[in-house]
């Protein structure tokens, strides 16, 4: 019997994969024109798109442009490019002739800068990095916004989950949110024995605030890094979009009730027995992968400047895999549940705007493996305020404040030995219910004396009654522009996060832990002209109080740690073959306080060399492919150096060497993947896509398992070898 990450990624990489439902909201409706300078000379490179659906495309060399649009009726054409004004036209769809576009210089006054230490901006806004259509398009991606921003700078390479592992930091330490709400499951399948996968389709979202570190006071709990998701806004037209693949099946329906309201929702049902039928795979499981998907959404603006957004998800899914263990060798079963409800709404009075939200956020996870058993039910209740100001040109202030209900009910047993968890071995049992709340507040100015300087100072305190303390966070940014093309940045901050609440568990947990803390320290510089970016950052991570759980499920606090690291980011057009690609590469050097041992080690996320390259390239109008490629150097692990047989249970127990003294092989992969676009009826557009993973099947290493004895070691392959995956959507408006 093979690994459970093999079995599990194949399977849910390919049921959530490529192109849902939400991609056939496009339809061929052709926006064409050109654009150029007062001279007459043409502007390449101009990015052109309408206002009311971000549709659009780049001019070429000869400043021609030409896309698809969705949308019918008057819409507002935009055209932006470095050093000249912004241009709008109103314009009438379906064009009757090309539209022509002369665009002014800019004066030689600067914009305000908006680059921030450590901050990505992703989304379907003009002036983002990565779209929703490349998330989509990002092949290895399967759709996912998490994986997608994997191949951002500063994210370690740690298995082939979709977690978001930064800077050293661990998985949960980085805060995930929607709309402003907390998420306390991001991931679905997210345990030891499989591959998580993110709960978020990319056409959910309209686009996502990432920060690899040195982030605002208006985030806290987070020790590494936030991810901070925004919904979708009201739909512009009303249609029904299907899909279907050899995975599952989807559907989504949109609304325009009218100028000022909106509603979508999708529902979905993924069942991979076939996928892994195709792939020759269905014996490695008892139960095939399974999910159902239900979510909507709806916005009002009740005036101008002012409205109402709400979200809605409910997910379930099921597996059971089999697995191969030293000391038993069973079925693991996982069987979970998420659910999110998120209200939030802008209004702006003068010169003040005010931002709220509340929002309730659910997971419950029921697990079993031999004698291992865990019974989960969080829940976190949340709302949340906050308040700018803009009290002068080039002073803003900001403050807010949030409070959080969490509760978490455990249950469950776990092996008094991690060597053995054959049914019937001895067992810890656990049953409680962890109740706490944290209370925050801040305050921020942000100072730009002139556009060339930017200056962000803040504050924040929180309390936390599982911890009973009071926590202090002081955190500045700067940046400065000495050129057009050129922003240097730097900031330094303290960070505080409160322990998972299982921690605080009594039988295994320790209900006086503190708050873990971090201080970070970040500098760098980016050179952007608006056709080519390159960004290179270094920084320094400290940390204290870290908690975490050992191999045999007890908590050990009072951990320390340091992270220091170089990310390298490149994007823009080759200039070969018109290729269009972005390259991330991460050095880092991080350790922290092993739990078995007590002693300072490697970091179980310390890799040392991450580098994620990603082409595109549009063949014909209609059709595109991409390739990625992902390298990095393997994960330390704590080898086994010896095994001793307990004659009462008849299983040998292992005796472990130096912590994180090995490492597993170097991994590589390679991706492709292809979408053609076809419209068979007015107003219509089908997509057919294909993907192909692992390329040249390359025999990457997950996790070395032993045989009975720990005598030997057997080299486990990573979930994805070679693997073809196709389906299709398309789109019917009403």
């Amino acid at each position: 019997m093979k690994t459970s990450r093999a079995a599990i990624a194949t399977a849910w990489i390919w049921a959530l994969v490529l192109v849902p439902a939400g991609l056939a909201g496009q339809e061929a409706s052709r926006v064409l024109g050109s654009v150029r300078e007062p001279a007459g000379g043409a502007l390449g490179g101009a990015n052109v798109f309408l206002l009311e659906t971000l549709e659009g495309a780049l001019t070429d060399s000869a400043g021609i442009f030409s896309f698809e649009s969705a949308a019918r009726g008057p819409v507002t054409l935009v055209v932006q490019r470095f050093g000249y004004l912004e241009v709008r036209r109103a314009i009438q769809l379906p064009l009757a002739v090309p539209v022509p576009i002369v665009m002014e210089p800019a004066p030689v006054a600067l914009e305000p800068i908006r680059i921030e230490a450590g901050t990505y901006r992703l989304g379907s806004l003009p002036d983002v990095i990565l779209s929703d259509l490349d998330v989509v398009r990002t092949p290895g991606a399967a759709a996912d916004p998490f994986r997608a921003i994997q191949t951002f700078p500063g994210l370690q390479s740690v298995g082939e989950g979709a977690g978001l592992f930064v800077r050293g930091g661990d998985l949960s330490e980085t805060r995930v949110m929607l709309d402003g709400a907390t998420v306390i499951s991001p991931f679905r399948l997210d345990s030891d024995r499989t591959v998580s996968f993110g709960r978020f389709d990319p056409f959910q979202l309209q686009g996502t605030h990432f920060s690899a570190g040195g982030f605002g006071v208006e985030y806290g709990d987070a020790l590494s890094a936030v991810a901070d998701l925004r919904s979708v806004g009201k739909p512009t037209r009303s249609e029904l979009d299907l899909g279907a693949s050899v995975a599952g099946v989807s559907g989504r329906v949109t609304l325009d009730v009218s100028e000022s309201f909106g509603v979508r929702a999708t529902a979905s049902r993924s069942d991979t027995g076939l996928l892994m039928r195709l792939n020759g795979r269905r014996s490695e499981f008892d139960q095939v992968p399974q999910s159902t998907d239900l979510s909507g959404g709806a916005e009002w603006s009740y005036r101008k400047g002012g409205s109402v957004k709400a979200f809605g998800l409910y997910q379930s899914d099921r597996v059971g895999v089999l697995v191969d263990d030293p000391g038993y060798s069973g079925t693991f079963r996982s069987d979970a549940r998420a659910d999110l409800l998120a209200i939030s709404g802008f209004d702006a009075f003068g010169a003040l705007g005010l931002a709220w939200g509340v929002a309730s956020s659910g997971s419950r996870k029921d697990e079993d493996f031999g004698a291992f058993r865990l019974e989960r039910d969080d829940r976190l209740t949340q709302a949340r305020a906050k308040i700018d100001v803009h009290v002068s040109p080039g002073i803003e202030l900001a403050a807010g404040a949030e409070l959080e209900n969490r509760r978490a009910d455990l249950a469950g047993a776990v092996p008094t030995g991690s060597h053995d968890s054959a049914p019937g071995a001895p067992t810890t049992v656990f049953a409680s219910r962890e109740v706490g709340s944290r209370l925050g507040g801040f305050g921020e100015v942000d100072i730009q004396p002139w556009n060339a300087l930017r200056l962000v100072l803040g504050v924040r305190a929180d309390h936390s009654s599982f911890t009973e303390r009071v926590t202090a966070d002081p955190r500045v940014s700067v940046s400065w522009r000495p050129t057009a093309y050129l922003t240097l940045t730097g900031a330094w901050g303290v960070f505080h996060q409160i322990p998972d609440p299982l921690l605080f568990e009594p039988t295994l947990g320790d209900p006086g832990l503190p708050a873990m803390s971090a201080r970070h320290l970040i500098g760098g510089v980016t050179y952007d002209d608006g056709d080519q970016l390159i960004r290179v950052e270094a920084y320094r991570k400290q940390y204290d109080s870290l908690v975490s759980q050992n191999r045999d499920h007890s908590v050990r606090g009072g951990g320390t740690g340091e992270a220091t690291g170089i990310d390298v980011f490149l994007k823009g057009e080759l200039g070969v073959l018109g290729l269009t690609g972005r390259a991330a590469y991460s050095f880092i050097d991080s350790e922290r306080t092993d739990p078995n041992s007590g002693e300072l080690a490697s970091s179980p996320f310390d890799v040392t060399h991450t580098l994620n390259v990603v082409l595109t390239r549009n063949l014909t109008e209609w059709m595109e492919v991409g390739a990625a490629w992902r390298a990095a150097t393997g994960i330390p692990f704590t080898p086994v150096e010896n095994a001793a047989l307990d004659p009462d249970r008849d299983v040998w127990a292992p005796v472990y060497g130096a912590p994180m003294s090995e490492r597993l092989p170097n991994y590589s992969r390679f991706d492709l993947s292809a979408s053609v676009l076809q419209s068979f009826w007015r107003d219509n557009l089908t997509v057919f896509y294909v993907s192909v993973m692992n390329v040249f099947d390359r025999r990457n290493t997950s996790e070395y398992r032993y045989n009975n004895d720990y005598s030997g070691r057997i080299p486990l392959r990573s979930p994805f070898n070679r693997t073809i995956y196709f389906g299709a959507t398309t789109t019917v408006p009403f």
